[in-house]
């Protein structure tokens, strides 16, 4: 097979994945970001696979992906309502005392920015999309989504160092 024909089977294989996904009810964009993760994941892998065996693969690979970023998206909605959600009307240290089952994500939140919190608030609460948070911050659709990256990883290694400090 040469170059050009593996090219075309690539494309085909993309088209094929977000038309598989769709069907399955998921969303036009998230389709395609995962398609693009899926193909991501199979070039860093360099992973060999015969032609018969690699439709298969890609598929599974592609629902799996879409699972995990779909359970991952609920388990950090979860979170920010529960614990977000209490502690923004008022926002003052009694509110702490109602976060009690899990301090170090309740401390986290209280130590970002106003700014940060609002916009996990715009994201998780008021379920705005990436295209409307962008909107509403004057920004891209990709400076968004980085801003969201890192707060998820600034949150995570906030409470590794109180789970540490206890």
């Amino acid at each position: 097979m040469d170059l050009r024909q593996y090219e075309q089977l690539l494309d085909q294989l993309a088209g094929d994945l977000r038309h598989y996904l769709r069907h399955r009810g998921v969303d036009p964009e998230i389709a395609a970001d995962v398609v693009q993760d899926v193909f991501v994941k199979v070039l860093e892998a360099d992973l060999f696979l015969p032609r018969d065996q690699l439709r298969p693969y890609l598929y599974r690979m592609a629902w799996s992906t879409y699972l995990d970023g779909y359970r991952r998206h609920r388990r950090y909605q979860e979170l920010v309502t529960q614990f977000l959600g209490p502690a923004l009307p008022t926002s003052a240290p009694s509110d702490a005392a109602a976060l009690t089952a899990q301090p170090e994500l309740a401390a986290a939140l209280h130590r970002l920015k106003p700014r940060d919190r609002d916009l996990l608030v715009d994201r998780y609460l008021a379920q705005h999309s990436i295209k409307q948070l962008a909107a509403l911050n004057q920004t891209t659709v990709a400076a968004i989504k980085m801003r969201l990256h890192r707060l998820h990883r600034k949150l995570e290694k906030m409470m590794r160092s109180q789970q540490h400090e206890n």
